[in-house]
């Protein structure tokens, strides 16, 4: 039974209509022509159409298709991002312990992408910096995927970072920051740039902190999400207070702390409760000393 039958003898099955089908996913009109066989799908759209009728993308292709294997692969990696995101390092490590023979048979950017994910694993399970650096380092060179070499880049900088080594982390967030392009993913360019700040804060480099927090911002609001968006607002806050602009640095911390709340991450929510309350306290300290002084 070809890939249109399929569809069709699935959907009926479940008493679905052609429209409930495409419905979100692609036209009525493009249902018909797979059901028809006049059109093949593309494994984007079938990885959707999979998920509308309740069957795995095998139910189609069979389990050791070439479009099965990239529909596992594509969940793989997705399931292991969702992870490295929680800094859910456990959960990276037995996923790709789990997933050995999937994994040996990934090409080209997919095999460069589990091969970084295979240098972070030895930071962040094995606890072994200098490994995870030097594999990193030598695997960026080879790397020519623009987004995973950022990654990998920004990796880097970061094992350079928790080694206080803060020149070399600035000398490789300033090559991530340079390979910038406007197709890139923005929430790849939001984390290097807070990484950058991050850097350039140990260095107490405020005002280029706070010129890449901005840009961070910028990056972030005109996408309209929450993503790292209270990280970037605390560091704002952050590098405010330390240029001795204390009432907008108020503001800042204050906004971070809105939302963190939203995200219900309380741990950051407390951490810029404090700061803002001791830099309010301090500048009530300020303001009464400055009227005892009037007052003499």
């Amino acid at each position: 039974m070809k890939i249109g039958e399929k569809i069709k003898s699935r959907r009926k099955e479940i008493k679905m209509t052609q429209a409930e089908l495409a419905d979100g996913i692609c036209t009525q009109a493009m249902v018909s022509r797979i059901e028809k066989k006049k059109v093949r799908p593309s494994r984007g759209l079938m990885e959707k159409i999979s998920e509308r009728l309740g069957v795995s993308i095998n139910y189609f292709y069979g389990e050791d298709s070439v479009e099965s294997r990239y529909s596992q692969m594509s969940q793989l990696c997705r399931m292991i991002r969702q992870h490295l995101e929680r800094r859910e390092y456990d959960s990276v490590s037995y996923l790709i312990d789990s997933n050995e023979e999937l994994i040996r048979k990934a090409v080209g950017e997919e095999r460069e992408f589990f091969d970084w994910i295979h240098g972070l694993l030895f930071a962040y399970r094995d606890g072994d910096n200098e490994k995870a650096l030097d594999y990193l380092i030598e695997m960026e060179k080879d790397v020519k995927n623009g987004e995973l070499r950022v990654e990998i880049i920004d990796s880097i900088g970061n094992r350079y970072l928790k080694k206080k080594e803060y020149d070399k982390a600035e000398a490789y967030y300033k090559k991530g920051f340079n390979s910038f392009a406007e197709w890139m993913n923005h929430e790849k360019k939001a984390k290097l740039l807070l990484n950058y700040a991050i850097c350039l804060s140990r260095q107490e480099k405020y005002g280029d902190c706070l010129e890449k927090v901005m840009q961070g911002l910028e990056l972030v609001v005109e996408k309209n999400t929450l993503f790292l968006l209270g990280d970037f607002f605390y560091y704002k806050g952050y590098c405010l207070e330390k240029l001795g602009q204390h009432r907008e640095a108020v503001g800042a911390y204050q906004k971070a702390k809105t939302i963190f709340d939203i995200q219900q991450n309380e741990k950051y929510s407390l951490i810029t409760k404090m700061a803002r309350e001791s830099l309010e306290a301090m500048h009530k300290e300020e303001a009464l000393s400055f009227e005892q002084d009037a007052n003499i």
